[in-house]
């Protein structure tokens, strides 16, 4: 089984590969670098981030303006029917990786080092780290975790590979955290998680990820860094927001946390696009003989019959039934 292919050439996507899709209606967009980012910071414009998870998804977040395409772990749990995080393998991230990047054109492309991928030393988070990028094709990875994880990041970015750090809530240590709870509620952890993003911008990361703390500690957090934040339940001061795909288009059927906003029904259409098909199976009435099918040629069927020596056999198209 397999769809038809796309007809036109897109230009070159971050696998560098030739994307199959032209958007004729659309202007190229300039491809979104680190400097970009940082120049929408400084202009108090507000950065778009969005989760992606296959071509198609990738695709969308190219084509409406999304500046950076993130290959979020959370696919463990909405792709892949894992309960968390954590059970999700390097080797399953490359593959939604490639797919992403064969997407992506425009939007920087991000993607999470999974539970477990930089955990055993330097050399461990460096060659994941690298496998992220030679084979799963993305731009630059992002970590979860404070201060103790800055001589990780530090090791990628002095070597050229850009980091995303992530402080917060830490959804790969849930069960440490006893769920997903929010973070930095009280001065003392606040300050905690501030003086963790210090020491990860120190390290190098060019933007961090806040996630689930108050809104005005987020908005201090970025008054002092000089590399952008990006917020997740993380109010309106950070310089950018960013969510999961399927909280978005709200087909994630779990819990709704607080902070999402579902700026689409997908759910509901492919309910309807799913039963309506298996309805018109039933019924008889997908495919129509002539609109949806292939016609042989009366006297060749007649040759395949007397080949086959089915002459009597017959056939009759079944009569459109109303719906």
């Amino acid at each position: 089984m397999s769809v038809r292919p796309l007809k036109y050439e897109h230009p070159t996507n971050t696998s560098g590969e030739p994307s199959p899709q032209k958007q004729a209606y659309l202007p190229p967009r300039k491809k979104v670098t680190i400097a970009s980012l940082h120049a929408l910071r400084q202009e108090r414009t507000p950065i778009t981030v969005l989760t992606a998870y296959d071509y198609p998804t990738a695709r969308a977040a190219s084509t409406h303006g999304i500046d950076v395409t993130l290959v979020g772990d959370s696919l463990a749990q909405v792709c892949l029917g894992y309960s968390s995080t954590t059970s999700l393998t390097l080797d399953e991230m490359l593959h939604h990786c490639r797919a992403v990047a064969r997407g992506t054109t425009a939007p920087l492309l991000v993607a999470d080092m999974p539970f477990g991928s930089f955990y055993a030393g330097k050399e461990d988070t460096v060659r994941a780290a690298v496998r992220m990028l030679q084979e799963g094709n993305v731009e630059a990875v992002k970590l979860e975790g404070g201060s103790e994880i800055a001589g990780r990041v530090q090791a990628l970015t002095s070597i050229g590979i850009p980091v995303m750090a992530h402080v917060g809530l830490l959804p790969q240590r849930h069960t440490a955290l006893s769920g997903y709870r929010v973070q930095g509620r009280t001065a003392q952890s606040g300050r905690s998680i501030l003086h963790s993003a210090l020491a990860l911008e120190e390290a190098g990361a060019f933007s961090i990820v806040l996630e689930a703390i108050p809104s005005s500690l987020a908005a201090y957090i970025t008054s002092r860094l000089k590399v952008p934040t990006i917020g997740i339940g993380a109010g309106p001061g950070c310089a950018g927001q960013v969510l999961v795909w399927d909280d978005v288009m709200g087909t994630w059927a779990g819990h709704k946390a607080k902070f999402v906003r579902r700026f689409g029904d997908v759910k509901s259409e492919v309910e309807r696009g799913v039963k309506a098909y298996a309805s018109a199976v039933r019924n008889g009435s997908f495919p129509q003989h002539e609109k949806e099918g292939y016609r042989m040629d009366d006297g060749e069927m007649e040759k395949l019959l007397e080949m086959e020596g089915d002459r009597e056999w017959t056939w009759s198209p079944p009569e459109l039934m109303s719906n």
